[in-house]
């Protein structure tokens, strides 16, 4: 096989050729087109492998611009910050008259990066440069809620990315062994994206580094174990429920990769696994409701700088109390209330789109979209990877909607 990574090599260079995530994608190409000096600037984020960085390289090329990429969490201080950043930021229109193009944009990926004594004051100047800039600025976080960011949040437009669907990672699988002249099994590219969890790059290093005599076979994908979700759950529960002090146990949460509404449900639905006693259970769950309450406050209030309370009662609230002499147990996940969520407004109103956009394709109304198309399309969507890609294309389905059809299939 040859030395070039394949992450690099199948890097898309045009912006229909990113998979995933085509709200956001949207929404960051109309912020990029209507953008003038005072407007706000944008904020992308969300889990690793997912298209943020690529978003913004392809864009800035597609488009004209010059990308100026820095590491936030590189240039800290204030200092470091504004010699860097600012003169880039106060770049005038007249450069972009002596040089052709539309000027320059300025990408700070990391941002999430910014903390620590050694910090002072990198918020503040990045503030400083983003309400003075002549120029795009765009920045990048896996976590964006920190309590530290929570006057960056308000002076940035926000895009979330999500984890992308096994459905077009599958394709995209396909597509680079058929360039490559691998032949594959096709249960391996099934277990390749339900490994990646969603991360693109690690499901395209994860092919390159199974694949042997442009064959590939499913033994040879299950020899890497899966990157699940469910041990990142399991590793994190322990950590908190075994700290040994405070510190370790807010740290086992910032270690995990489940934000803070995931992890309080989860540790809700397993407290009674793990504890038998009743007082040191009770004791638990009003540490969890504590943890609730400021949560509830923070959505009524957007009070981010409440956050970190909230965490500390879910997190050392829970490693503090006096505990029976108990072993880490096989923690339960997803949280029962987040799979009840299938059945809420919220699935109405997925299921009620998709329709919409059957009945416009097809010249049918809504209510015969749902009795004889719904159907058919959960089976596709379930069974043929490419025929699904297809009909995804053709509805223009976003994210949601493809998930939303994948689980229904599953679950009916």
């Amino acid at each position: 096989m040859p030395d070039e990574m394949w992450s690099e090599k199948y890097r898309p260079v045009h912006l229909y050729q990113i998979i995933g995530n085509e709200k956001a994608k949207l929404t960051f190409i109309t912020w990029l087109k209507h953008w003038k000096p005072g407007s706000k600037s944008v904020l992308l984020y969300g889990p690793p492998g997912t298209g943020k960085t690529t978003l913004v390289q392809v864009a800035s090329n597609e488009f004209g611009y010059k990308l100026i990429e820095m590491n936030a969490s590189d240039v800290r201080t204030k200092t470091a910050i504004m010699s860097t950043a600012g003169p880039i930021a106060r770049e005038s229109s007249l450069y972009v008259t002596l040089y052709k193009g539309a000027g320059s944009i300025l990408f700070l990926d990391e941002v999430d990066g910014i903390f620590g004594r050694e910090d002072r004051g990198g918020i503040g100047g990045l503030l400083k440069i983003i309400d003075e800039t002549n120029v795009p600025i765009i920045l990048a976080a896996n976590d964006p809620w920190k309590p530290k960011l929570r006057l960056l949040r308000r002076s940035c437009e926000m895009i979330r990315f999500y984890y992308v669907r096994p459905s077009k990672i599958i394709a995209l699988l396909k597509r680079i062994c058929q360039e490559e002249g691998v032949e594959a099994e096709a249960k391996a590219f099934a277990f390749l994206a339900e490994k990646s969890r969603g991360d693109v790059r690690s499901a395209i290093n994860d092919l390159q580094s199974v694949i042997g005599e442009k064959v590939l076979k499913v033994q040879d994908v299950k020899r890497l174990g899966m990157r699940d979700r469910k041990i990142d759950v399991q590793e994190a529960l322990t950590g908190i429920f075994f700290a040994k002090n405070v510190k370790e146990a807010i740290q086992s949460f910032n270690n995990s990769r489940i934000d803070y509404e995931m992890m309080l449900h989860t540790i809700h639905d397993n407290l009674p696994l793990q504890y038998s006693d009743p007082i040191v259970l009770a004791s638990a769950y009003n540490a969890i409701s504590r943890a609730d309450i400021f949560f509830g406050r923070i959505a009524r209030t957007q009070n981010w700088s409440l956050l970190k309370y909230a965490i500390e009662q879910m997190t050392a609230g829970i490693s503090t109390i006096k505990k029976e002499k108990t072993s880490p147990v096989h923690y339960r996940f997803p949280p029962s209330k987040i799979m009840m969520l299938g059945r809420t407004k919220s699935e109405r109103n997925l299921r009620r789109g998709i329709c919409e956009r059957v009945g416009l394709k097809c010249h049918v109304s809504r209510k015969a979209a749902n009795t004889d198309f719904l159907p058919f399309l959960k089976v596709i969507f379930n069974n043929d990877t490419d025929l699904a890609s297809e009909i995804s294309s053709w509805l223009t389905l976003d994210d949601e909607m493809i998930g939303y059809l994948e689980d229904i299939g599953r679950n009916n």
